[in-house]
């Protein structure tokens, strides 16, 4: 695995080229994540395999066969073999997930994926199912090739291509109703929250879901929660922060951006009244 790191970008790349690695009805070529700083990226490459791109945060342009398409965050794009491709931030600092693989003919997504291919078409999608959470799991299962890291890496990976899938024929992402059963209600807001923690301003994008006022959601989660949607939010957040300060390639700078604080000011200052240490003492005592 190579794992190149400085104060602007980090590139994760687990690369099985020479040693495919085999996993249940598909094998895995390449999968990883870079952030890239504006302007920077991948250059051109002939694809040998299957790869989903997935932008997470920023915006790129990526090129298919030399043509370039504009790819925002929470944009999937589907190459294959001998396409070209690169990608490049636009106009600042951008991360993208990537995943190289071979899927079986008995690989129950087989058909549906050799029928993209065989279109010859750049393909892209909105993705609507939150795919970033599988990612993430995904690489951080990759490591330890075991058993029980590789039944969750099959899954997550199998999720990835369901997501996609289902994001390209733009089937909707549901959520449960049931005649305005608070129960439900506090479900959705939960499911929404854990989901799209990173990215929340408000409730508006689930009160458009739901039928309901943003502001009758937020009574409703306050009341069972003991706390207000603004302040679990804040909360995820900072575990979130935990989880990336015990990797070595993420600085509380990069951390602070991608929790959404606009310096590394507020961000330590949040932490440490939650945690009671700074972010950078906090990461040297859990090394």
């Amino acid at each position: 695995m190579k794992k190149s790191v400085d104060a602007k970008r980090f590139f994760i790349d687990y690369k099985y080229y020479v040693k495919p690695r085999y996993l249940e009805r598909l094998t895995l070529i390449q999968m990883g994540e870079r952030f890239c700083s504006s302007e920077a990226g991948y250059p051109e490459h002939e694809q040998i395999c299957f790869e989903i791109t997935y932008v997470y945060n920023g915006a790129a342009v990526n090129t298919i066969n030399g043509k370039p398409y504009r790819m925002p965050a929470g944009t999937f794009n589907f190459s294959y073999p001998a396409q070209k491709h690169s990608i490049f931030a636009e106009g600042g600092d951008m991360r993208y997930f990537f995943l190289g693989f071979v899927p079986d003919e008995s690989h129950p997504l087989y058909s549906e994926l050799k029928r993209l291919a065989s279109s010859n078409e750049p393909i892209y999608a909105a993705d609507t199912f939150h795919t970033h959470s599988a990612f993430l799991d995904a690489i951080l299962n990759l490591e330890t090739e075991n058993h029980l890291s590789d039944f969750v890496l099959v899954n997550c990976i199998n999720q990835i291509l369901c997501n996609f899938l289902r994001s390209y024929y733009r089937e909707p992402n549901y959520v449960l109703k049931y005649d305005g059963a608070t129960e439900i209600i506090l479900f959705n807001i939960l499911s929404y929250l854990d989901e799209n923690f990173l990215e929340f301003h408000n409730l508006n994008a689930l009160a458009d879901k739901l039928g309901y006022s943003a502001s009758h959601l937020s009574h409703v989660f306050t009341a069972a929660m003991q706390k207000s949607p603004t302040a679990y939010v804040l909360n995820k957040k900072l575990e979130y922060a935990v989880q990336l300060l015990k990797e070595d390639n993420v600085p509380p700078t990069e951390i602070a951006r991608l929790t959404g604080y606009d310096s590394i000011h507020s961000f330590s200052k949040a932490f440490k009244k939650r945690y009671g240490l700074s972010p950078l003492h906090y990461k040297s005592e859990k090394k």
